[in-house]
């Protein structure tokens, strides 16, 4: 079984931060793992939130869902975002800003692979 994971950022990949907004974030970085919790592929999205005049959030919460993201971890997101991600069976494994993807996919599995 893999793990596909949504994190926003700013620019996208393993060495980048995890952006401070969901639906605004310019990129969405998508990182699968395998069951044992390591790394099979990262790849960078671009966010089609990101200049959307409005309904950001559930742009984004597609975008993710339509690269096959089945969870997702960076910060808090907008009420409209948060019910478009469960509608669309994106589990959330926690909040985290500001800190590199590295760290974002460790709290992950730590979430995963309990």
């Amino acid at each position: 079984m893999a793990y596909v994971i949504a994190i926003p950022t700013e620019k996208g990949g393993l060495d980048d931060v995890v952006a401070s907004r969901f639906g605004r974030a310019p990129t969405f970085t998508i990182v699968e793992l395998d069951e044992n919790g390591e790394i099979k592929s990262v790849r960078v999205i671009q966010n089609p939130g990101y200049a959307s005049g409005s309904g950001a959030g559930v742009k984004a919460a597609q975008a993710v869902a339509d690269a096959g993201a089945r969870y997702y971890i960076g910060p808090s997101p907008g009420p409209n975002a948060y019910a478009a991600l469960q509608h669309l069976g994106i589990k959330i494994l926690g909040t985290v800003v500001g800190v590199p993807v590295k760290e974002a996919i460790d709290k992950a599995k730590e979430a995963l692979l309990k």
